[in-house]
């Protein structure tokens, strides 16, 4: 029985792999989901939102420091596949992820003035991976991909009417908060690669980035790809 085993074993390991092999390069579009807070951020209107809590937000607040947007996101790569194993390295815009809050309005005795906060994050990185290709038959790859993204981010929070009133405030407004980010961060991804008689091919490929101003950044995204 084991000599059989190691028979098979080494048959494997010797068999040509199914995962394309060569150079390649990949241009993909998909969504980025945000997670975080307004604390993690750094985007809080001073020490906390004023009392009383905001009336009915828009329809992605969860709380009064709850962060949570989505957004389009753009990608390209440039690898090399060594049979099975690989290495890539690429470049992410994930958008603009932004959420607005209400705040109570602002009143004296010429009338009243609605408000609400803006806080945004812009992020963009560059990344390296190792990859492992596990082929299922000739036309499907599933993959692995474990690295880091070396990111930056520019942040802003800002005070502002809900609705366009002529004139100035009729009371006093936050300060504006911006500023920018950067650091390196741990990187993970899995998905398919869906291979075709030619030289192209499509990926449908998750990512998950741990960036530390963040609870996650997940990107889901379609990549058409093509092998030298």
């Amino acid at each position: 029985m084991s000599k059989s085993l190691a028979v098979l074993v080494a048959m494997s390991m010797a068999a040509p792999s199914l995962a394309v092999a060569g150079p390649y390069i990949g241009v993909g579009i998909g969504g980025t989901r945000t997670e975080s807070t307004l604390t993690e951020l750094g985007l809080f209107p001073g020490p906390a939102l004023p009392v009383p809590a905001p009336p009915t937000p828009d329809p992605n607040f969860a709380g009064d420091d709850d962060f949570t947007s989505n957004d389009v996101s753009f990608d390209v790569a440039v690898g090399w596949m060594f049979g099975r194993f690989g290495v890539e390295i690429g470049y992410t815009d994930f958008g603009s992820a932004e959420q607005r809050y209400v705040l109570p309005e602002s009143c004296n005795n010429l009338g009243c003035q609605s408000r609400e906060w803006t806080a945004k994050m812009e992020m963009s990185g560059y990344r390296a991976f190792l990859v492992g290709s596990f082929p299922f038959n000739d036309s499907v790859d599933a993959y692995l991909k474990v690295g880091a993204m070396n990111w930056d981010a520019d942040y802003a929070g800002f005070e502002r009417n809900q609705a366009f009133v002529p004139g100035p405030p009729i009371a006093p407004r936050y300060d504006e908060v911006t500023f920018s980010g950067d650091d390196t961060a741990l990187a993970a991804a899995m998905g398919i690669n869906l291979k075709t008689d030619s030289p192209f091919s499509v990926r449908v490929e998750f990512n998950y980035y741990d960036v530390d101003t963040t609870d996650m950044v997940w990107n889901a995204q379609l990549m058409g790809v093509y092998t030298f």
